[in-house]
Formats: C-alpha cells, sequence, structure tokens
C-alpha cells in the first residue's frame, strides 16, 4: 500500500499545481484587461475544418465544367496570337529582305555612278587641256597671220624696190 501514499502525493501535488495554474491564469486576466489584443489573442481557439472526400470531387467536377473551357479558349486564342506574331514576323522578314537588295542595288548603282563620276571628270579635264590646246594653237595661228600679214605688207612696200632686186639676183 505504498503506492497509495505517493498517489495521494501525486494528487495533492497535482491539486496545487492546478491551483497554481488558476492563480496564475486569473493574475494574467487581471493584467490583459487593459490589453485587450492579447486578451483577444489568449482567449482565441483555433477550429480546422475538415473537407471531406465528396467535397473535393464536387470541387473538381466544377472546375472541369468551368475552368477546362475557359482554359481550352485561352490556348485557343494563344494559338491564333502566336500564329498573327508568325504572319507579321515573316512580313517583316520579306520586307527586310526586299530592303536589303533595295539597298545593296542602290550601293551598286552608287559605285557605278562614281565610277562614272571619276570618268567624266577625266575626260572634262581632258577636253579642257584639249580646249586650251586648241586656244594656244588658234593664239599661235593668229600670231603666225599676223607676223605673215605684216611680211606680205612689208614685201608689198619694198616690191618696187624688190622687184630691182629680184631680177639682179636672177
Amino acid at each position: 500500500m505504498a503506492y497509495l501514499g505517493s498517489l495521494d502525493q501525486c494528487v495533492s501535488t497535482l491539486e496545487q499545481c492546478n491551483n497554481n495554474l488558476h492563480t496564475m491564469t486569473s493574475s494574467l486576466s487581471e493584467l490583459t484587461q487593459t490589453f485587450p489584443r492579447v486578451g483577444t489573442v489568449i482567449r482565441s481557439e483555433k477550429k480546422y475544418d475538415l473537407t471531406t472526400a465528396s467535397d473535393i470531387s464536387k470541387a473538381q467536377d466544377l472546375i472541369s465544367k468551368e475552368a477546362v473551357p475557359f482554359l481550352f479558349r485561352q490556348v485557343d486564342q494563344l494559338e491564333a496570337a502566336i500564329e498573327a506574331i508568325r504572319t507579321a514576323h515573316d512580313t517583316l522578314g520579306q520586307k527586310v529582305e526586299e530592303q536589303t537588295a533595295e539597298y545593296e542595288q542602290l550601293a551598286a548603282d552608287e559605285i557605278s555612278m562614281a565610277e562614272l563620276t571619276r570618268a567624266l571628270k577625266a575626260e572634262q579635264t581632258a577636253l579642257s587641256d584639249e580646249q586650251t590646246n586648241l586656244l594656244n594653237a588658234k593664239s599661235l595661228v593668229a600670231a603666225k597671220e599676223r607676223d605673215l600679214a605684216e611680211l606680205n605688207r612689208v614685201r608689198a612696200a619694198s616690191r618696187p624696190t624688190g622687184g630691182i632686186l629680184e631680177e639682179a639676183s636672177k
């Protein structure tokens, strides 16, 4: 019966702990009356709702009835948008290729235009040189004609005496 004594001690210790807990709870309650939020937190109890398998299957059915068709419509819209983007990309790619070819043609035209301009400038320079030579030749011819005219005038003026000289030299 020794265990009954120790059991009595346990019961009395438990009663003492219970009383101490009650005292502490009332003290704490008095202290927290000025702190309503803390009191609310201390008094709050958490309750969890359990979801049954039938509720889960109902939710799944609802999702499959409403969400799946919506998702299929969204996928169709996205595919159409992707196709439109792809078409626009192809169109822009063709425009880029056309403009690249046009640019290359313009660059080639510009190169040939530069070559023609250089050739034209060379021809203009040659023509200018030839014109200068022609003017020099005309000037020389005019000077020779003046000299000839002067010589003819001098001859004509000296002919009467020059005729005698010519006969003497024969």
